[in-house]
């Protein structure tokens, strides 16, 4: 089946979230972006139809497309270079227990397991340098959002724990067929790749408890409209609370989005003394 033959016959499902991105221009400059090397092995999440993995093969050691839509299994192996491993299955469900050595994944997510995805990729962040991901960009933004902003919020915290994350630039929904209703971005995640001391590894040098830390953290942002104090009592008690805010020098009449990452991590240490 030739290229051409492949997207004249093939409708996107609107179940498995399926918007492709048709628009060369973003096509090439998300392939610039991931800086792929000669060496490098790549995970790519829902080929669709291949448009970026036949510009990703040829510049990397080895491509593994990991597509859920068993329709589009064949028509990918039979329209791409034998050297592309196409294997049918549920990125949520794949195993990345066969890598021997970090990959770099790249992806255009669905936004209804956008969330999903990224917990996924952070559980097996020992295997992956880095991920560069199209979301929609209401998602991009919360997960890159800074204490203060609107955006900011306990997924931003969670996400910026274990990763550091950067909007690399906005995609125009009208670059994809069927064009969504609001606009995409694109994400580089750094997970485990090599490098000085990132700013994630400093917050998280002193960290003791990860599941008190985020309890802490989701009981804030539930919250959010209450101080800090008001919020969190529940977890320390008030005049505790009230104790090491000062301690901190965190002002007690704050509020969920005004505390760092680094300020939810120092409150989360200070409480399990």
């Amino acid at each position: 089946m030739t290229k051409q033959s492949f997207k004249a016959l093939y409708i996107p499902k609107k179940n498995l979230g399926q918007n492709f991105l048709t628009d060369i221009r973003s096509q090439e400059k998300i392939v610039r972006s991931c800086d792929l090397k000669a060496d490098d092995i790549v995970v790519e999440i829902g080929p669709g139809q291949g448009v970026l993995t036949r510009l990703i093969a040829p510049k990397v050691k080895r491509l593994i497309c990991v597509e859920a839509d068993r329709d589009l299994i064949e028509p990918l192996r039979s329209s791409l270079p034998s050297s592309v491993e196409i294997i049918h299955a549920d990125f949520l469900r794949w195993d990345f227990q066969d890598q021997v050595r970090s990959v770099k994944v790249i992806g255009n997510i669905p936004y209804y397991i956008s969330t999903p995805i990224i917990e996924k990729l952070i559980e097996n962040r020992t295997k992956i340098s880095e991920a560069f991901l199209t979301v929609q960009l209401e998602f991009g933004q919360r997960l890159t959002a800074k204490a203060g902003g609107k955006d900011y919020g306990s997924l931003s915290c969670f996400a910026q724990y274990y990763a550091d994350i950067k909007m690399l630039f906005k995609i125009k929904n009208t670059c994809f067929k069927p064009a969504p209703k609001v606009d995409s971005c694109f994400l580089r995640m750094m997970l485990n790749g090599p490098g000085p001391l990132s700013s994630r590894d400093q917050v998280r040098s002193d960290f003791v408890d990860e599941e008190f830390l985020f309890k802490l953290i989701q009981t804030a942002f539930q919250q959010r409209r209450k101080n800090i104090v008001n919020s969190l009592k529940s977890l320390a008690g008030k005049e505790r609370l009230e104790e090491v805010l000062k301690a901190l020098s965190i002002d007690p009449n704050a509020r969920a989005e005004n505390l760092t990452l680094s300020n939810y991590i120092e409150l989360s240490n200070r409480l399990m003394l």
